[in-house]
C-alpha cells in the first residue's frame, strides 16, 4: 500500500510541475490552479507512503540481539577468563606454599636430625682422646728403639698437652721446631682415625689444639690459633 501511494504522488507531483509550466506558458490561470492543487496532493500521498513504510525494524532487532548476545558472549569470557587466572593465581599460591611448607619441614627435620646426630665434643671426650694419643705416641717411640716416653695431657676440651722429657727443653731451637712438627703430625693422624669410629664421630675437622711442654711447666711450642702448624715459643740464643 505505502508503494502504491509513494508511486502515484511522485508520477502525480511530476505530472503537476508539468501542467503548472505549461499553464504559465499559456498564462492560463485555471490550470495554474488545478496544477498547483495536484502538485500539493501529490505530495501528500508521497509523504504518507513514506511515513507508513515499513523500517527494517527486524533486521535491526536481530543486529541488537547479535550485539548483546557478543558483548553477553565476551563478558562471559572475559569473566571466566579472570574467574580462571585467579584459581590459577590462587593454586599457584597454595602450591607455593605448600612447598614452602614441606621445604620448611624438610629443613626442620633435617636440621633435627643433624642436632640429634651431632655430638659434643667435652672435657671427657677429650680426656678419651689424650689416652688414645698417649698410647699411640708411646708405641712409636717402642718401635722406633726409643726409651723416652710423653705423657699426653688434657687441658679442658679444646686443648692437650704433650710433655716430653725435662732433657728436651735444651735441645737446639731447630730440633725443638722438629720436635713440634712431628708431635703435630701424629696428633692430626690420630684424632683422624679416632674420629672415624662410629661411637665417636664428633663434628670436628681438626683435634685439640696442642702445647709441647717440659715436666717443669715450660712450653716449648704451641699449635696456632687456626691451626695446623707449630710456632716454637722456647728460644736458644
Amino acid at each position: 500500500m505505502w508503494l502504491l501511494l509513494s508511486l502515484v504522488g511522485f508520477l502525480g507531483f511530476i505530472v503537476a510541475i508539468g501542467a503548472l509550466l505549461w499553464s504559465v506558458i499559456k498564462k492560463n490561470k485555471d490550470l495554474r490552479k488545478k496544477s498547483l492543487i495536484g502538485g500539493l496532493l501529490a505530495m501528500i500521498m508521497f509523504f504518507i507512503g513514506a511515513l507508513i513504510s515499513p523500517t527494517d525494524k527486524s533486521e535491526s532487532s536481530v543486529e541488537t540481539a547479535k550485539t548483546e548476545q557478543t558483548s553477553k558472549k565476551q563478558s562471559k569470557k572475559t569473566s571466566a577468563t579472570s574467574s580462571s587466572k585467579k584459581k590459577n593465581a590462587k593454586t599457584s599460591s597454595s602450591s607455593k606454599k605448600e612447598a614452602s611448607s614441606s621445604s620448611k619441614t624438610v629443613s626442620s627435620s633435617s636440621s633435627t636430625e643433624t642436632s640429634s646426630s651431632s655430638k659434643t665434643y667435652d672435657d671427657a671426650t677429650n680426656t678419651a682422646f689424650a689416652s688414645e694419643l698417649n698410647t699411640k705416641i708411646n708405641d712409636v717411640l717402642r718401635q722406633g728403639g726409643v726409651t723416652d716416653s710423653f705423657a699426653v695431657m688434657p687441658n679442658g676440651s679444646s686443648l692437650i698437652d704433650v710433655v716430653v722429657p725435662q732433657n728436651y727443653k735444651y735441645l737446639p731451637n731447630s730440633q725443638i721446631q722438629q720436635l713440634a712438627d712431628t708431635i703435630l703430625s701424629a696428633k692430626e693422624n690420630c684424632f683422624q682415625e679416632w674420629n672415624a669410629k662410629p661411637e665417636n664421630n664428633y663434628d670436628e675437622t681438626y683435634g685439640p689444639r696442642l702445647y709441647v711442654k717440659s715436666p717443669d711447666g715450660t712450653t716449648l711450642a704451641k699449635e696456632s690459633f687456626l691451626g695446623g702448624t707449630m710456632k716454637r715459643v722456647i728460644d736458644h740464643k
